[in-house]
């Protein structure tokens, strides 16, 4: 019997399906970021996120450490820069239902550059599965960009259920090999791989 290999993307494009569904009648991401003259080229933290939850929703933000600026759907701020990622980034997702980390410790997928998975680690996998079956209760996903630098994450997403928040992040490829991370969700966590700390798992 040949067993189909399992891939990465199989799994990103079941956490994102439900944002490039639903978010189709929102505002772009284009429209927010001419509302903010400031977001290309900030220098600091500048990006777009794109939630589901009882209705679409899209904000973009920006913070080049002098100033920030956030633009959504009836929703705008701006002001002195706050002084840190995690805080600029609360700011930026004022409109983010509040929702405890998922408990756990979370759990890391080696692949290699087509996006397969080391197999070894079926049992990791059929444990996110578990997860991304069970009812959600909201996705966000993100496209941020650090100090104007080449996006390090393929992926960063928020996904909630009713176990609580989910992190999860897919890194580019690098050198033939790919990691996927799959973690408690918090703005904190968010902040430490903007920042380019990447999490010691695996």
């Amino acid at each position: 019997m040949t067993t189909t290999p399992r891939t990465v993307h199989t799994v990103t494009t079941k956490i994102l399906k439900p944002v490039r569904a639903a978010a189709a009648g929102s505002s772009t991401a284009t429209d927010l970021i001419e509302s903010l003259p400031g977001f290309l080229g900030s220098g600091g933290v500048c990006g777009v996120a794109v939630a589901v939850f009882d209705e679409p929703w899209t904000s973009a933000f920006f913070d080049d450490r002098t100033r920030f600026g956030v633009a959504g759907e009836g929703l705008r701020l701006s002001g002195p820069s706050p002084g840190s990622v995690a805080e600029f980034l609360a700011l930026a997702l004022t409109r983010l239902p509040p929702r405890p980390p998922a408990p756990g410790e979370g759990l890391c997928l080696d692949a290699d550059e087509r996006g397969v998975l080391e197999p070894e680690q079926e049992c990791l996998l059929l444990d996110l599965m578990d997860d991304l079956r069970r009812p959600r209760l909201g996705t966000v996903q993100f496209d941020i960009t650090s100090d104007g630098s080449r996006r390090p994450w393929e992926m960063l997403a928020f996904v909630d259920d009713d176990r609580g928040r989910h992190l999860a992040a897919l890194g580019r490829a690098r050198g033939g090999h790919r990691r996927f991370w799959w973690l408690p969700g918090s703005v904190a966590g968010l902040a430490e791989l903007v920042e380019g700390r990447v999490p010691a798992h695996g």
